[in-house]
């Protein structure tokens, strides 16, 4: 087994799930509602049974070590502008491998876009995979549609997997879309659900991902803006593994 393998089985080693909560929103956001105060919301999840998060690596020099020495650490690694600016067709990978292993990162996440520059966003995205892969770092890849309110369209989510699965990606990260089971018997890689806006019942999605063959959940907004996460976290974690 090489080190890639071992590190990519090392994010599902419980119960072959892999369950983090998403912190990463604020690098497009600022402080979103929920996240003002990350680090408090950071100490109030890391107790709970999620498997670990998603964050950026400016969260991460700012984080309690004994805090989540159990935890798994997924960093954000590309950049898709502000609130303030068009949304990038393509994101560009800026913190390589190197700064994730000093970071002790567990994986990186980068966005593959889809719908115009794709050879462009595809490029960027089999280049990340090689470096990453080169040391050992495994790469989980996100889904999105260039236009925002397809990215649960089943046709691209279906592709955008398949491609990136092709490409290289260990992980994939998708929304829920309808007959969510052919997303996961065209991708040969574990496949985990992306939380998503809060505009679907959380926990229904999950039950319905999870039966069509989801490993894992990636969920923020639904997280930490919730009235109660920690409890919600325990519901998810209570479906994902049921």
């Amino acid at each position: 087994m090489t080190g890639l393998a071992r590190n990519t089985a090392k994010l599902f080693s419980n119960d072959g799930k892999l369950f983090v909560v998403a912190l990463d929103h604020p690098q497009f956001f600022g402080p979103l509602d929920g996240l003002e105060r990350p680090l408090e919301i950071l100490e109030g999840l890391a107790s709970t049974v999620a498997d670990g998060f998603i964050v950026n690596p400016g969260l991460i020099k700012l984080m309690d070590p004994d805090l989540v020495a159990a935890k798994k650490l997924i960093v954000r690694s590309s950049l898709g502008g502000s609130k303030f600016s068009d949304y990038k067709t393509v994101h560009p990978i800026v913190f390589g491998a190197d700064t994730l292993v000093n970071y002790g990162a567990d994986a990186a996440i980068v966005m593959l876009i889809l719908g115009s520059h794709d050879y462009d966003s595809m490029e960027n995205v089999a280049r990340a995979i090689e470096e990453y892969h080169s040391l050992s770092v495994p790469v989980i890849v996100e889904i999105l549609a260039e236009d925002f309110s397809k990215t649960g369209d089943p046709e691209l989510v279906r592709t955008g997997a398949r491609i990136a699965a092709e490409l290289g990606a260990d992980v994939l990260k998708v929304f829920f879309t309808e007959d969510f089971s052919s997303v996961i018997e065209g991708c040969p890689v574990p496949v985990i659900l992306a939380g998503g806006p809060k505009n679907l019942d959380a926990l229904s999605m999950a039950k319905s991902a999870k039966e069509s063959g989801a490993k894992g959940l990636a969920f923020g907004r639904n997280v930490f803006q919730s009235a109660d996460p920690v409890s919600l976290v325990s519901e998810l974690d209570r479906v994902l593994r049921g």
